[in-house]
């Protein structure tokens, strides 16, 4: 049971504030969604691949078949993340502070935290293809810009030309341009764009379609949309199982179009308040999330490499 010691006592505007960490889902709005209740594993997309036409060579010739190809992705039920604290009453006698209403901002922030760790795993992660989703294609290594680019040697930090290395990728992947595009990017890599002359200057800001907030926060650039989030925050499941750092200490930011990231969502949200029977006045604050995603498709995902030395 988490120690009350340092409420008790002590009165914020008769509310607790959480202490500073990433309290609302960054990812959450930048992927599809379906329904997947019910099921173990659903199917997500059946793909049918390009084909070349067949020449009419001959008179009265025989017709070709064209065969563009054909493969299906999955993805399966993970298991459940949850917040779980108990609320002793003795505690929420020595304090003003109503402790299970701070456990309830404290589980909502857990909860935002987890979506935002399933959407990861799938961005990194393997897709399962196949016609009974058994076979696991790993993260293409084609699908990497190197931290090395923009820079005449070794490993750089993120730079515009990271930024049209991404752009290119996807547009030579045949990838729509209505969809929309986003980059994942830390504050470090934020600032590292706003360094440059090309992304804040005023004669190039328009060419490389720069947005800002009212804040000067970079909101969007060569037709991404930035996601600000901390890929390093250790709070972050991904960030644990050592997704979203490379080996060799590189953070990687991911890209994406909105269709190439489909979350399954079999119970969004779990909640429960109540008291514990066997236990001598304590009330339990839950919360559950059961969430997935993959990716769709290998030429709409990719991931940059950066340097924050």
């Amino acid at each position: 049971m988490a120690d009350v010691n340092t409420t008790a006592n002590y009165e914020f505007r008769n509310n607790l504030e959480l202490q500073l960490q990433q309290t609302q889902s960054a990812l959450w709005d930048t992927c599809e969604e379906q329904d997947c209740t019910g099921a173990e594993k659903e199917t997500v997309k059946d793909l049918i691949g390009s084909a070349r036409p067949q020449e009419a060579d001959e008179r009265y010739g025989d017709l070709k078949q064209t065969s563009p190809g054909h493969d299906r992705v999955w993805i399966v039920k993970p298991n459940e993340l949850y917040f779980n604290e108990f609320v002793d009453g003795s505690d929420q006698l020595a304090t003003k502070i109503a402790l299970d209403g701070g456990y309830t901002m404290a589980a909502m922030a857990t909860i935002h935290r987890a979506w935002d760790s399933r959407i990861l795993e799938g961005i990194y992660g393997p897709m399962l293809m196949g016609k009974e989703g058994a076979t696991s294609t790993p993260f293409p290594g084609g699908n990497v810009i190197p931290a090395t680019t923009g820079g005449a040697a070794g490993a750089q930090r993120h730079n515009l030309a990271k930024t049209r290395a991404a752009k290119l990728f996807l547009d030579q992947n045949f990838n729509d341009p209505s969809d929309k595009r986003y980059m994942a990017l830390s504050a470090i890599q934020r600032d590292d764009l706003l360094s440059e002359v090309q992304a804040t200057h005023a004669d190039y800001a328009k060419a490389f379609g720069v947005r800002l907030d009212g804040e000067g926060n970079l909101i969007g650039i060569l037709g991404f949309n930035i996601v600000p989030i901390e890929l390093r925050n250790p709070d972050l499941l991904a960030f644990q199982k050592g997704l979203t750092v490379s080996g060799a200490g590189y953070t990687r930011n991911p890209f994406w179009t909105r269709s190439g990231i489909r979350k399954g969502v079999w119970k969004k949200l779990r909640t429960a308040i109540k008291d514990q029977p066997s236990k001598v006045d304590v009330r339990s604050v839950f919360a559950g999330t059961t969430v997935a995603a993959t990716r769709t498709q290998a030429g709409k995902v990719g991931i940059i490499e950066n340097s924050e030395a």
